[in-house]
């Protein structure tokens, strides 16, 4: 699903997802992703989690926030 190594992992970052596309939509695309990235690194601390960071879950967050908005923005968000 979100490249996770477990299912627990997999409905986090899906919890993760779901609330970035509601901020998409409302948002736009680089807030929503922002907070998105924020999170996956915040879960990505979690004792088990740290794949959450990892470039192909991330890849796929990014895809389904971008759906969700009227917009896009880059993927590489400067700090």
């Amino acid at each position: 699903m979100y490249g996770m190594f477990t299912k627990e992992g997999n409905e986090l970052v899906a919890r993760i997802a779901a609330a970035g596309e509601k901020l998409a939509a409302q948002d736009g695309a680089a807030s929503a992703w922002g907070f998105c990235l924020r999170k996956l690194e915040t879960l990505s601390y979690g004792e088990g989690f740290g794949e959450a960071t990892d470039t192909d879950v991330r890849e796929r967050v990014y895809g389904d926030v971008v759906a969700a908005a009227d917009d896009t923005c880059d993927f590489y968000l400067a700090h």
